[in-house]
């Protein structure tokens, strides 16, 4: 299952250049580490349209792989994903969990509305209110964002998580999954 992970990573960032460690993709100089981005993911808060949370971990558990997107109605690399996504939708939509997240919380208004006219089978989810009163929280969200040393984010921001929960591979920048064998490497069992 790792290997599988590891390969369609490869693949679909083969024309990304290499930044370090597991971090594919555009370097951007961070403010976080990349453990801390890692270790985010069991402790930012993800709500929905409804204010219901999303609990990552407790999705996860199916056994299935994961893929948690940074996406953003402005977002030009985000925006040219989604012929991808739809190609990925068509051929295995429960082939992986997909969880996207508004990049801003402050835009996840625009940024559902934008995301629905896709008709994609997931949910565009936001970080929670708690990182407004919540110390802890709101070092979690930023490294969950992988916050840049001037404080903003690299868009789109994958993480591609293993069955087992383990983070594989972080991903900046533009995932290509509407050529054919990608789209297959992806949607293999």
């Amino acid at each position: 299952m790792m290997r599988r992970t590891l390969l369609v990573t490869l693949l679909l960032c083969a024309s990304l250049a290499s930044a370090h460690a597991e971090i594919i993709g555009t370097n951007a100089p961070r403010a976080v580490t990349e453990d801390e981005m890692k270790g985010s993911l069991a402790e930012v808060d993800l709500v929905g349209a409804n204010g219901a949370p999303l609990d990552l971990r407790a999705l996860m558990a199916n056994g299935r792989p994961t893929l948690v997107s940074l996406w953003a109605y402005w977002c030009p690399n985000c925006l040219a994903e989604m012929k991808g996504f739809k190609s990925i939708a068509a051929a295995c939509p429960d082939r992986w969990n997909i969880v996207f997240v508004s990049a801003r919380a402050s835009d996840y208004p625009k940024d559902l509305a934008k995301f629905k006219t896709y008709g994609l089978p997931w949910k565009i989810v936001r970080v929670g209110d708690s990182t407004k009163t919540d110390v802890a929280k709101a070092k979690s969200a930023r490294a969950f964002y992988g916050a840049t040393a001037d404080g903003g984010v690299v868009t789109p921001l994958h993480y591609l998580i293993g069955a087992s929960g383990r983070v594989d591979a972080i991903v900046n920048g533009r995932l290509n999954f509407a050529e054919p064998q990608r789209l297959a490497a992806f949607c293999a069992d």
